[in-house]
């Protein structure tokens, strides 16, 4: 068995893992660790859940430790992870603050959505590390505030959004910027033409690593589509909403204005809940977010900036409102439920025990104890999730890509409960 010890992590990073209850690597981190160790470019696939933050934090924080500037004045600049938004910025910095505990190390962060004059004082001392969104470390170094001269180690996460953001120049602007001689770490849950044509670019010598293909949405997680008229969505959400009775719930739209609407709708309807999207300030969108992860809302409604990196414990639905035009997009908004081992309840296992012994159906059963078609609200052992779609007639063509990447047939149903 592969331990994080024979990954070749120092001691401190060992007892740090340790305190934090992991005890053997992910595929993707037996697998990449050692990469990017090596000082290698690489690149790396693997779905989303299975730890690629840790994969590439560790080795660079590790690499980073071999050298101490906390006496410097002002600290050389030698990691930059470039994210696409802000929630995965805080996540990042929140990951390396668990990791790096007795390494030494300095962390900013910097996005959109706040005061840039807030964010350039931080940087009077220096920083060994910076996480950042591209538009916000652009303007930043239009200001002068920093130099990336020095950077030793460039990790884009969630690099298939990255390049898809229409930031070529961006991008450019932060190339450019960068030493010619540096590591470049290319980390994603989905490929794509336009990343591999990135690699191709920006990577030499690349140490290419893929985990299993099998995503946590196809084993852990029921899907299950409705077809539904686009004037009856909303109607037929809260239909769903009330046989549901859940305590939280993810609920995906395609545009900020969807947000703001539904929102709108479901708390004239009683219901508990918050929107988020890019127009939202920073403060607000953390508090939002920060509610719903603690449960003090059971709702939270959200364009796709919510589909990558955040983590949220005991999340067993999302509902899709619209479906993503971008299939892989699909996947990374499943994959925001099915992150831990659902606590079943003794109703639902009593469910479970009528199937067994009574040779029910799931339909049949849940029928008869709550009085309802479908059964959406039956969690198992061995699901972890439920993701829910409303597929308007428009929106039918993009079932077989969905299908494509999930890797299974996904039946696209009549509503239940007309």
């Amino acid at each position: 068995m592969t331990t994080f010890a024979k990954l070749g992590l120092n001691p401190t990073l060992q007892a740090n893992i340790k305190r934090l209850g992991y005890t053997t690597p992910t595929e993707i981190q037996e697998k990449s660790i050692g990469a990017v160790l090596s000082g290698a470019d690489t690149y790396a696939i693997a779905p989303t859940g299975t730890g690629k933050t840790a994969a590439y934090l560790l080795p660079t924080l590790q690499e980073l430790s071999q050298v101490d500037n906390s006496d410097k004045q002002v600290r050389p600049l030698r990691a930059l992870f470039l994210v696409p938004t802000r929630e995965l910025a805080l996540q990042v910095e929140a990951s390396i603050a668990e990791f790096d505990t007795g390494l030494k190390l300095r962390t900013i962060s910097v996005f959109g959505g706040v005061r840039i004059t807030s964010q350039t004082k931080r940087f009077k001392r220096g920083t060994d590390i910076l996480v950042a969104t591209p538009k916000r470390l652009v303007d930043l170094l239009k200001e002068g505030v920093f130099s990336l001269s020095e950077v030793q180690h460039f990790v884009m996460d969630e690099a298939d959004r990255l390049v898809s953001m229409g930031i070529v120049k961006e991008l450019r602007t932060i190339m450019e910027a960068l030493p010619a001689k540096r590591q470049l770490v290319i980390f994603s849950a989905t490929d794509s033409n336009a990343l591999a044509k990135y690699s191709e670019t920006h990577q030499q010598h690349t140490k290419k690593i893929s985990a299993s293909k099998t995503q946590p949405a196809v084993n852990k997680i029921l899907h299950t589509m409705y077809k539904c008229q686009r004037d009856h969505k909303s109607e037929n959400l809260m239909t769903l909403l009330k046989m549901l009775n859940c305590d939280k719930a993810l609920i995906f739209t395609r545009t900020k204005h969807d947000v703001n609407n539904l929102v709108a709708q479901l708390s004239e309807q009683g219901f508990s809940c918050h929107g988020i999207h890019n127009e939202i300030p920073q403060k607000k969108r953390q508090q939002s977010l920060t509610e719903f992860k603690n449960g003090d809302c059971k709702l939270l409604v959200a364009t796709d900036i919510a589909s990558r990196g955040i983590d949220i414990d005991q999340l067993y639905y999302v509902i899709n409102y619209d479906l993503p035009v971008n299939s892989n997009d699909y996947i990374h908004r499943a994959g925001r439920t099915a992150r831990t081992t659902p606590i079943v309840d003794p109703t639902q296992e009593a469910i479970e025990e009528k199937i067994a012994k009574q040779k029910l159906s799931v339909e049949v059963a849940s029928t008869e104890m709550f009085g309802i078609v479908d059964a959406p609200d039956l969690k198992s052992k061995h699901i972890h999730g439920h993701v829910f779609s409303f597929v308007s007639p428009e929106q039918e063509r993009l079932v077989p890509l969905i299908e494509k990447v999930v890797g299974k047939e996904i039946k696209l149903d009549a509503m239940p409960w007309r």
